[in-house]
């Protein structure tokens, strides 16, 4: 029972010492550089873009963020062209519809030359009506270099549609 005793004073003398304030003093600073170590790895890594991922469900373009409100009536604007008689409306909105769906896949960071190319990029399940955005692509590509298709309203609002789900999909409209 002594030696324990003798062992247990020889701890709190030791505890009480210089030599274990140092040692207390070293540990301290090198926890607080372990922290800013973390905190920074978690900067330099994207932990905006983690806490935007979290807070959206998927990782936002900045942009897009910014500039909700910009798409927005850019979409009214390209739904108003279906209340036109004028199939030429019709294309042109199609055509909008498509160059906002292609800037919004490559602020996600899609690379190609053209649409086509950025959606052969795309795997399945990355985006989830991608068929529905090829086949609505290829309705804008047939209005560019077919001189003689005609587009008609109800054409348009399915291709529209399509359109509008991929931008539905991230919250452009709420």
């Amino acid at each position: 029972m002594n030696i324990v005793i003798s062992f247990i004073d020889e701890c709190l003398q030791f505890y009480h010492s210089g030599t274990f304030a140092v040692i207390k003093f070293i540990i301290g600073i090198y926890i607080i550089v372990i922290v800013v170590d973390i905190i920074l790895l978690l900067f330099q890594r994207g932990l905006a873009e983690d806490i935007r991922s979290t807070l959206a469900g998927m990782n936002m373009p900045k942009e897009l963020v910014s500039k909700k409100n910009k798409l927005k009536i850019q979409w009214e604007n390209i739904l108003a062209r279906l209340q036109s008689d004028n199939p030429s409306e019709y294309k042109v909105a199609v055509i909008e519809a498509d160059r906002i769906v292609e800037n919004l896949i490559r602020k996600l960071g899609y690379k190609g030359k053209n649409m086509t190319e950025i959606l052969g990029e795309v795997k399945p399940g990355q985006i989830d009506n991608l068929e529905e955005i090829k086949q609505s692509h290829e309705v804008r590509n047939r209005i560019i270099h077919d001189e003689s298709f005609v587009l008609d309203r109800d054409t348009a609002k399915k291709t529209l549609a399509a359109y509008e789900n991929f931008l539905d999909s991230f919250e452009v409209f709420d």
